[in-house]
């Protein structure tokens, strides 16, 4: 679409790309990730080890308990998973004549099988002694030079700003100072929630624009707010559980910045709008995203972006794509249902997966196939070899006339009407 805009109708175009560095999952999976690699390191027993995992796995059948279907299969693999390599190490250790180091390679195979089901575990026990800022960057930095360096392989035209949240914090701040001086928020114990009563009261004002039938969708919001920030707590700061964190105070193990309200980090919905807002102004034509963040994430963008401006409307257009599906199964990371654009291209060249994309409607699911490759295949194949037939018929034309006749107007008159 941008190349569309940019070359063909030559509209000038400049894009900003948001790069969020700082929220709730990227927290807990930095945690995570440094406390599994330090328990890895330690040298541990394999009676430990098992008791470790026992402790783990009771953690486990909670979270088992409270999940939705599509999660619980993926929990459920895990834990068939830990029982297949805890059973490995319970017969080792049943059999006399088993070397120490039989029982330690069996102990530290079963501390690889069990990666989720521990670092789960590892977080809720020592999550809260993580201080260094550091390792919640790095995470988020790793991703940023990947997904970057797939863009180019795809041919992807590159941004012409890059904001990231880590980068823009005063800038933030003073985003949610002046929502609160328009009297659409509001502060509570170091933390600073958006008041969606206040604002939807206002005239010409009202929130869930997007998608309106989702107001007051509790476990839609909750997602939208994080894993670290749904707790009691934090609920009952709020005058209403439909408001949402534009500032949240942080908890020991979270990265944490000064601010008028206390030391603290940026809600996710208010990184976008006061990012954006700094480079672009209080007006955006296009705003692009999936489908499933049209609520709460750009509902809320809006009603904060609308407050702060005191305008009625801050996005021109939204450009919300359909889901991803891999063989007909919603993609999704924390599922373990997914591909990556560098496994992707292994596969197939950047032509062909463009085509891909290009061979369905934009706002419609796209299943990622075999049969969907091979009918990309197919055409991009027709297509180039329309391209060199044409060629080769000009390259044999020689020198033409000038002269435009009733077919050249013909031709000219539909490519304007297509145009």
């Amino acid at each position: 679409m941008r190349r569309v805009m940019q070359d063909y109708f030559n509209y000038p175009i400049f894009f900003v790309q948001n790069v969020t560095d700082i929220d709730d999952k990227i927290i807990k999976r930095a945690r995570i990730n440094y406390l599994y690699g330090e328990y890895k390191k330690e040298q541990r027993s394999p009676d430990t080890i098992a008791g470790d995992v026992i402790e783990a796995l009771k953690l486990h059948q909670i979270r088992l308990a409270a999940s939705d279907p599509d999660k619980h299969r993926m929990l459920m693999d895990q834990l068939n998973k830990v029982n297949i390599f805890a059973s490995a190490l319970q017969s080792i250790r049943q059999n006399s004549s088993s070397t120490p180091e039989q029982l330690q390679d069996a102990a530290l195979e079963l501390v690889v099988a069990a990666e989720p089901v521990l670092g789960e575990w590892l977080d809720k026990e020592k999550g809260s002694t993580v201080t260094d800022n550091s390792l919640f960057l790095n995470l988020p930095r790793h991703f940023e030079k990947e997904y970057n360096q797939d863009m180019e392989k795809l041919n992807v035209l590159p941004p012409d700003v890059v904001t990231r949240v880590s980068e823009y914090v005063p800038e933030i701040i003073a985003f949610v100072e002046k929502i609160i001086e328009n009297g659409f928020a509001y502060a509570s114990n170091g933390s600073v929630y958006f008041d969606v009563a206040k604002f939807d009261a206002e005239p010409n004002q009202y929130y869930a624009k997007l998608v309106p039938e989702a107001y007051g969708n509790q476990a839609a919001l909750q997602e939208g707010e994080g894993d670290l920030s749904v707790g009691a707590d934090r609920l009952s700061e709020k005058r209403s559980p439909n408001d949402f964190a534009l500032w949240k105070n942080s908890k020991p193990g979270e990265p944490a910045w000064p601010s008028p309200w206390g030391n603290g980090r940026p809600g996710w919905h208010i990184e976008c709008s006061a990012m954006a807002g700094e480079v672009l102004g209080s007006q955006v034509d296009i705003h692009s995203g999936g489908v499933d963040l049209k609520f709460p994430h750009h509902d809320n963008e809006l009603a904060q972006s609308e407050a702060h401006y005191k305008c009625s409307q801050w996005i021109t257009y939204f450009l919300h794509t359909g889901h991803l599906h891999i063989d007909g199964c919603k993609m999704s990371k924390s599922l373990k249902n997914f591909i990556t654009i560098g496994d992707a291209l292994k596969q197939h060249s950047a032509s062909q997966l463009r085509v891909a994309f290009l061979l369905h409607h934009w706002k419609d699911t796209l299943d990622y196939s075999s049969n969907t490759m091979e009918g990309a295949r197919q055409y991009l194949k027709m297509v180039t070899e329309f391209m060199l037939s044409s060629k080769d018929v000009i390259r044999r034309c020689g020198p033409s006339s000038t002269i435009w006749q009733a077919p050249e107007k013909t031709l000219n008159a539909a490519y304007d009407r297509t145009r």
